[in-house]
């Protein structure tokens, strides 16, 4: 009787620690759909809008922007997160940034409970 209660235990243990890898949506092979700045901008200093494509499965967004670069990084600008809202309604996300001039990199990452999708990373140049 102690073996049963024990395998019943362990079997309901190991379900609720596994739920969110069942309820989840595996996106790690995923990239998020960057709609703008596309790769290797060149724009004007200021506020600079981030935008991108809803992933399903998302529950947040991660932005990250280094200058210069991820290789050579003097400087972490941005590394926020932005909620998921709902995705019925909403089908791009988009964040700005007030950038000056210089050399960056970003990406967004979308990410859930159990998983990541891909990095995909941008080249970005701010002028005077």
């Amino acid at each position: 009787m102690k073996k049963l209660l024990f395998s019943l235990l362990f079997v309901i243990t190991a379900i609720f620690i596994s739920c969110d890898d069942i309820f989840d949506k595996k996106i790690e092979r995923y990239t998020v759909e960057i709609i703008a700045p596309y790769n290797g901008a060149t724009l004007k200093s200021g506020n600079i809008h981030f935008t991108w494509k809803a992933l399903d499965g998302a529950l947040k967004y991660q932005l990250v922007i280094v200058s210069p670069s991820f290789d050579r990084t003097l400087q972490v600008v941005v590394d926020t997160a932005v909620a998921v809202q709902d995705s019925a309604i909403v089908s791009t996300y988009n964040h700005s940034v007030n950038l000056s001039e210089g050399n960056y990199q970003w990406y967004v990452q979308a990410q859930n409970f159990s998983y990541s999708s891909k990095k995909q990373i941008y080249d970005l140049i701010i002028i005077d």
